[in-house]
């Protein structure tokens, strides 16, 4: 993800990462079996699915691996799905500070990349799944047009891999066509395989 003047890189991540928890707080008790717009995962998957992501990140930049996770373990929610979700997260941003670990690279699972791509990436999953989270939960949520806008430069230039079966392919659902005129939030929906 490109950083340009309209905010820096880290401060997207918190962005992104405030969106998410908003739409964890609107999870309610009967909400966790839902169904969500990620193939078979429900609430309780999705959820797990963004720490174990914020912890791994939390890891690589301490210098631990970037080893892929196969299968979401929803036992990693604990007691308090939210105060998991926060530990990790704020270990995460806490992590993404430190001099030096956004230009440097990381083994991160498809191969080594600089820390500004994996925090690019944390971005992208923040905003997009925070979306989902919120659907699932019978809300609908706007994705805030400027960093929208600056995820769609990032994913754009890969459109054609995430067609093609490429190493893309699997992260996200095949792209879908937009409205016309859509917003940045609706296009990257659309591109990463959501109807807004």
């Amino acid at each position: 993800m490109q950083v340009d003047a309209d905010g820096d890189l880290l401060g997207d991540y918190r962005q992104a990462a405030a969106l998410f928890g908003e739409a964890l707080t609107a999870v309610g008790d009967d909400d966790w079996a839902n169904p969500t717009p990620c193939g078979d995962w429900d609430v309780r998957s999705l959820v797990a699915h963004l720490i174990v992501g914020e912890s791994m990140v939390a890891g690589l930049f301490q210098g631990g691996g970037g080893a892929s996770v196969a299968e979401v373990d929803t036992s990693v929610l604990g007691p308090s799905p939210m105060a998991t979700w926060r530990g990790t997260a704020l270990a995460a941003l806490e992590a993404s500070t430190v001099d030096g670990v956004l230009d440097d690279t990381h083994a991160h699972h498809v191969g080594e990349l600089s820390g500004t791509v994996i925090v690019g990436f944390r971005i992208t999953e923040n905003l997009v799944h925070g979306w989902d989270l919120a659907r699932a939960c019978g809300i609908d949520i706007e994705l805030p047009e400027a960093l929208a806008e600056r995820c769609l430069d990032s994913w754009l230039p890969f459109a054609g891999a995430m067609q093609d079966g490429s190493a893309q392919r699997g992260y996200f659902a095949e792209p879908v066509l937009p409205p016309d005129d859509a917003p940045a939030g609706v296009r990257l929906l659309a591109l990463l395989g959501r109807s807004a």
